[in-house]
């Protein structure tokens, strides 16, 4: 009975030990969701060749012991903003470093799959939130693709740390097929222009793209680096009429792929459209992945809308739609005025992008202080909670206000809150950094979500708005919350749910460490994850930001080692393998489907 689980002979003269790997004793989850086993791993070649109870010994053979910890395959981001960073960091150590071995770009609508670099740059330049400068020496005059196939040959040169896949995006489909100007203008698209974006759809769709991202939220918006005269104006894939997302949902539903979506948080209607697209009725479903089953503070009972609204579309409908879902607290900072949680407000739609200078005298003015006021108390629907008390000062030029919210500080000068928050602005603006939680704020709720059966655990941002939060350790963060809640969520199918859930409903090949699948492993310290995981981010100044930072978090202690391809990438006592960033690891991930 020592080798139950192996499916294959294992023979010591037989591997080639140059390329082998035994990560021995550990408590090993093969992604599938069953149980945990003590059991060997052995990797050759990149691939898992055998799982046995006790692996004989390999003569050159590394060996990895790893007792006490989980073995488990490589999670997968499913949602990251990586399309510009590629470029200049291909190994994305942020999410390599907390086990992650597999990411998904192109959400939201904007990839840098297809388009002219300018376009590209302010498509990027306010959802990644970086300086203008930096993108844009990251981007322009870097583009040496000229269509949707050549983008992933050029995505296959990098020399990526973990594996890739990309949806497109519908925001650079629709400027290719109408220009610029009409993609903002147009909600209507021509018969020549719907026939062009078919067109390129289907060439992505043939090149291995897993599908096709739409954006119904007004709060993404253009950069205007390039093209000023949209500025502000919220991106392209906003601007379509629903019949042309249909139209293109029926290509991706018949080449079986996946629709991402970011649906309108200010209009419910947006949920029935999105159902509609998935809906089975008399024809196949349509794969429809949605941002984001979250417990919003502003509204409790949001989360529950979401689920039902999958469950039932699935049971009457015969919909496949999965929410993405948010491993912890949603955490955000804010540089004075600018954060995504004010992009919902029109008076900061207008300042957002502007100098300094014109911010503070926009805060002077008292028309505007009027209008930003009336935009705070509105009474619709909202992400952003607008409470002063939970709002906390993190970093300020005067230290004695670090640590203390907004409501506090304004009582205790006897100043209306509001109005002080407006006066801290002019003095400080982006030096005033700040947080607030907007969401998944209580635990068992946020467990809930990530157990439920219209979920994927997802929704990382990984890459996007990066002075303003960081949750690249969602996974670790699930595997955390799977000890804590073992009734809701164990840690069998946690672990399935990181992995071959997504990878199988994707259609990538990923996710499980089954004997003949690639080796994307992550070695995990469970005693660690209760006080090895940071809530807070920290500032990184990597060398590619010419000065700037952006948040990153860290997991010291709870990864072991991370494997991509059946290398080594990662461990805790060594850091990066020397080849992190400087050659190829990961793979460009092509669509099963």
């Amino acid at each position: 009975m020592a080798n139950i689980v192996s499916q294959i002979s294992f023979e010591a003269n037989q591997i080639d030990t140059m390329t082998t790997t035994i990560i021995r004793n550990g408590l090993f989850f093969d992604g599938t969701g069953k149980k945990g086993r003590t059991a060997d791993l052995v990797i050759q070649g990149g691939k898992v060749v055998a799982v046995h109870d006790q692996a004989p010994s390999i003569e050159g053979a590394k060996e990895i012991d790893a007792s006490g910890k989980w073995v488990t395959p490589g999670f997968i981001d499913i949602h990251t903003h990586y399309d510009a960073e590629i470029e200049v960091m291909p190994g994305l150590e942020e999410s390599l470093r907390h086990g992650t071995t597999t990411v998904v770009m192109g959400n939201c609508s904007i990839s840098a799959a297809l388009g002219k670099d300018e376009d590209i740059v302010d498509l990027f330049c306010r959802v990644e939130n970086m300086p203008a400068q930096v993108l844009t020496e990251w981007i322009k005059d870097k583009i040496t693709w000229k269509n949707l196939g050549e983008y992933y040959e050029h995505l296959d040169t990098l020399a990526m740390g973990p594996n890739v896949a990309s949806f497109v995006g519908h925001s650079n489909i629709r400027i290719a097929a109408m220009g610029v100007e009409r993609s903002f203008k147009a909600p209507n698209a021509s018969e020549a222009e719907k026939v062009k974006m078919d067109n390129y759809l289907e060439e992505a769709m043939e090149a291995g793209y897993l599908g096709m991202s739409i954006d119904m939220l007004p709060f993404h918006r253009w950069g205007g680096v390039f093209t000023k005269d949209y500025k502000g104006t919220s991106v392209p894939s906003q601007q379509a009429s629903v019949k042309e997302y249909r139209r293109l949902a029926n290509i991706l539903r018949r080449y079986d792929r996946v629709l991402q979506a970011t649906p309108n948080a200010l209009d419910k209607m947006s949920g029935v459209h999105l159902l509609g697209m998935s809906s089975g009725l008399f024809r196949k479903p349509l794969k429809t992945t949605i941002v984001a089953a979250m417990d919003l503070k502003s509204n409790e009972r949001i989360h529950k809308l979401v689920t039902t609204l999958a469950t039932m579309g699935r049971r009457f409908f015969n919909a496949d739609m999965k929410f993405q879902a948010l491993a912890m607290p949603f955490l955000n900072y804010g540089e004075g005025p600018i954060t995504p949680l004010f992009e919902e407000f029109p008076s900061m739609v207008a300042v957002i992008g502007a100098t300094p200078e014109e911010r503070k005298a926009a805060f002077q003015d008292p028309k505007f202080r009027k209008w930003f006021r009336r935009d705070w108390n509105h009474k619709t629907t909202s992400v952003f909670p607008r409470l002063l008390k939970e709002m906390t000062v993190v970093k300020v030029p005067d230290t004695s206000l670090i640590g203390r919210t907004f409501q506090e500080l304004a009582e205790e000068k006897g100043l209306d809150g509001l109005d002080y928050f407006m006066d801290l602005i002019i003095a400080y603006d982006t030096d005033l950094i700040w947080k607030c939680t907007a969401a998944n704020h209580r635990d068992k709720v946020r467990v809930q979500l990530l157990a439920h059966e219209a979920t994927i655990p997802g929704f990382n941002d990984s890459g996007a708005h990066n002075v303003n939060m960081a949750f690249h350790d969602g996974s670790l963060q699930a595997l955390r919350q799977s000890l804590e809640y073992p009734e809701i969520f164990p840690i069998e199918s946690a672990i399935h749910r990181l992995t071959k859930m997504p990878a199988d409903w994707l259609g990538l090949d990923a996710g499980s460490l089954e004997v003949g699948r690639r080796a994307d492993v992550c070695v995990v310290d469970p005693s660690k994850l209760s006080s090895g995981l940071t809530e807070e981010p920290i500032e990184d100044y990597h060398p590619s930001l010419k000065g700037a930072f952006r948040y990153v978090k860290r997991s010291d202690g709870v990864v072991k080692h991370v494997l991509v391809n059946g290398e080594e990438v990662f461990n805790d006592q060594e850091g990066f393998a020397p080849g992190v960033g400087q050659r190829k690891y990961g793979r460009l991930l092509r669509s099963m489907n």
